[in-house]
This record gives C-alpha cells, structure tokens and sequence, in this order.
C-alpha cells in the first residue's frame, strides 16, 4: 500500500488536487497502521518525535487561525468590515478564509505520513535499498515519459491540453520547476549508487553476479535519462540546484573513505569538471534564459518583498494557513501590474510565517536543521550501507534549497517522493547495531 502511494503520487498532474490528498492520506494511514515494528530502537523515537511535534504545532496553530470570536485582539480585520458594510453575520477569526486552512492542513499530514512509513519501512536496511531503487526506477519512468510526450506530444499533458510551458517538459507536473526537482532526485539516487558500484565493485565477491539493473553503467545511464529530462524543463534554479546538490552528496560520500589526499582531491576535481561539462550539456536552456532575464526573476523579487512586508502584524498566527493568495491582493504592489496570478510566495520559508506566524515557522525551520544535521552524521558514521543517508542528504539538500526560491515541495506529488527519501536516509542513520537483531540473526548467533 505504501509503495502504491510511493510511485503513483506523481501521475495524477502531482496530485494537487483535493481528493487524491485524501485518497493517498487515507492509504498510508491504514499501511502505517500495519506497520513492522520490531526492528525500531529508542533513537528512533528521536527522529520522528519532530515530525509528530511539528503536526501537532500545526493542528493547534489551524484550531487558533479557525476559532470563532476566540482570539478577538489577534482577528483579521476583514470579518469586522464584512460585519459593517455587507451586513455579514460573521464571527471574527485569525484566519482571512473560513475552511482554507484545514484544507491546507490535509497535506502537512500526507506529508507526515508519507515520511514516517517509509521511516518504519527502512528501519531494515534491505528494505530501504528496496525503497530507493522503486523510488528510483519509477521516478525513471516518468522520465522516459517526460521526454517522450516532449518530442512526441508538446502539447499533450496526459489525457489533457497543456497549457503552459509547451517549450519544456513537465512529465505529469503542470509546472516544470517541480517536475526538475522530481527528476533530480531520482537522478541523484542513480548518481549515488553508480558511485558506490564504482568504489566498492572489487570488495564485493559477488560482483561478477551482480543484477543487470545494480551495475554501474545501467546507474550512469539512468542518471544521465534523469539529467536529461531535467534540462529539458529550462528550470534555472531546478538544474543549479540538482547539480549543486548531486556534487554535494558526492562529496559527502568521499569523506570517510580512506582513499588518501592525493586521491581525493583527485575525485573531487573529476567530479567538479564532469559536473560542470554535465550543466554546460543538460543545463543550455536554462543558461539562455539566464542569460536573457538574469539568474532572479526582478517580479519574484518584488513579491517576496511585499511578502515580508505582510508579516507585519500577523507575526504570532500568521494569516491562516494556505491564505496567501487570498492576503496578497489587498497588498499587491503596482510594479507588478496586472498580469499574472501569485498564489504562492514561490519561497516555502516566506511562505509559511505568512500562513502560520514566525514562532512556527522557526520551529519548522528548526526542525529540517535537525534533519540535516543527522543525515550528514549517519553518513559520515555509518559504514555499512552508508550511501543511504547519503542520498538522504543529498534530496534534503535539494528539495529544500529549491523551496527557498519556489513552491514544490507544496506539490503531493513531489512532496511525498521526497519524505520518503529523506526518511529513509534518517532510518538508516542510525547504527545497525542499535537496533534489536532480526530472528534469523539472533538464531544464527544461538546456533554459533
């Protein structure tokens, strides 16, 4: 059941839309209820309490935003005008909109979810190998698919008409800067794994038996499909941030290894000019419209300037959650003109003081630091197995410096991909043995 929400969260146009936040919500709440416990261990409870305070802030901050009259000296002064001059029998609120903010709520909770089963799941190191090759080989396919429908069908968007970006592939996405994101990181589980098939293929003495799909030139030519379907979407900040992060978890996999100084920074500049050939490739799209409009977007610029503007005011509760596109108009600044719809900041950390207020979201923010932090130390601790949190922070990497500057971790179908990877990284950071051993290994110990 996981898997099934694992691999078809992208397909449905990134699953934005309401009912299949619910479906795919509804699915993981009964797998995680059946979930396998018996290889979790106390430091677990360190790494996913978090994620369960963070829900819980935000349940509580959604009931404040929507209660009735309760917050008079914080309510929006909207409700007091509808009052005086439609004749509106309403009750003031905190939150602009009456039913938007736990809306909005459902998908921090599939969020949530998504990353705790596949946390529980990859509590077995096969397991969480097994995790990252679905997640992998599925994001493989929509590749294959984006490019496909790109040369074939530019102006097909699955069983609709596309109607933007029909000179760049978006896969299933609608926006193409989520679906480079998608892409990327698939393309980064390739890219790792390729790399630890090169390092380690002679310690193995199974290698001359290793599976067709585990060898280092299916790895290179899975991630060179990925590279490419993520140039093909023109995405600036998408193709930067895929190469930044992709040289990132390189290196963050070459540290602990005893390969000398000589050699290291041999790898380290091998890396860095194959990583500037591969943008100098993949990236010429994004380079000409860099180089046409500049590297930031100056509209963009101006709304996360009025964005910080709004927070004034609203610094405690914020606006209600999900209700910046119904803030921004009363704010919208006359350089932006007339066209162009923003119901989104486009910068996730902006985003969420405006819908929540500066204490949650400095929480949150907390909080992914904590993240971080722990897949960078199980990955230069770890010696099995350790590609693991490697790719786990190498996608955090990603999906995170990508949201500073866009909205697609606020996309299921992206969202979910990447909690999966980022919990199985965390899973796996922590000592094998920490854990309690499996009934055949403690058998195995019994018998010897």
């Amino acid at each position: 059941m996981a898997a099934t929400v694992f691999v078809l969260a992208p397909l449905p146009l990134g699953s934005v839309d309401l009912a299949w936040v619910c479906i795919w919500t509804g699915i993981l709440a009964v797998s995680l209820l059946a979930a396998r416990i018996d290889r979790t261990c106390t430091a677990d409870l360190a790494v996913l309490a978090p994620i369960f305070v963070s829900i819980v802030v935000i349940a509580v901050i959604v009931c404040l935003q929507m209660w009735p009259n309760g917050l008079a000296g914080l309510s929006d002064s909207a409700w007091r005008n509808a009052r005086e001059q439609l004749g509106a029998d309403v009750p003031d609120r905190v939150s602009l909109t009456s039913s938007v903010p736990w809306l909005n709520f459902g998908y921090y909770l599939l969020f949530a979810l998504g990353f705790s089963r596949a946390y529980l799941l990859a509590t077995d190191a096969r397991q969480a190998q097994r995790l990252l090759h679905l997640l992998a080989y599925s994001g493989l396919c929509y590749a294959l698919y984006g490019i496909f429908a790109q040369v074939f069908l530019p102006e097909t968007l699955l069983w609709r008409q596309k109607e933007f970006y029909l000179q760049f592939a978006t896969g299933t996405f609608v926006n193409r800067n989520t679906a480079a994101t998608f892409w990327g990181s698939c393309g980064l589980i390739f890219l790792i794994q390729f790399v630890r098939a090169v390092l380690h293929a002679t310690d193995d003495p199974r290698s001359e038996r290793i599976k067709w799909l585990d060898r280092p030139g299916t790895q290179a030519a899975c991630c060179a499909v990925c590279l490419i379907a993520v140039g093909m979407t023109g995405s600036r900040a998408g193709i930067l941030v895929t190469f930044l992060s992709m040289f990132f978890a390189v290196i963050l996999y070459l540290v602990p290894l005893q390969l000398g100084r000589e050699s290291f920074w041999n790898f380290v500049r091998t890396a860095f000019v194959v990583g500037v050939v591969g943008l100098a490739l993949v990236g010429a799209a994004a380079m000409s419209r860099i180089s046409e409009i500049g590297l930031v977007d100056a509209q963009r610029l101006e709304v996360y300037t009025t964005a910080l503007k709004m927070i004034r005011g609203h610094e405690l509760l914020g606006f209600g959650l999900g209700n910046f596109e119904a803030a921004f108009p009363l704010y919208r600044p006359a350089a932006l003109g007339s066209q162009g719809i923003w119901d989104r900041v486009h910068s996730i950390p902006i985003e969420l003081a405006i819908d929540l207020g500066i204490p949650a979201a400095l929480c949150i923010f907390g909080i992914a630091a904590f993240y971080f932090v722990r897949l960078v130390r199980g990955a230069l601790a770890r010696k099995r197995d350790r590609h693991i949190p490697v790719v786990g922070a190498g996608v955090f990497m990603l999906g995170m410096l990508h949201s500073c500057v866009d909205f697609s971790l606020q996309i299921p179908g992206y969202g979910i991909l990447f909690a999966s990877i980022v919990g199985c990284g965390l899973a796996q950071s922590i000592s094998r043995s920490a854990r309690p051993a499996k009934r055949q290994e403690q058998q195995e110990q019994i018998e010897f």
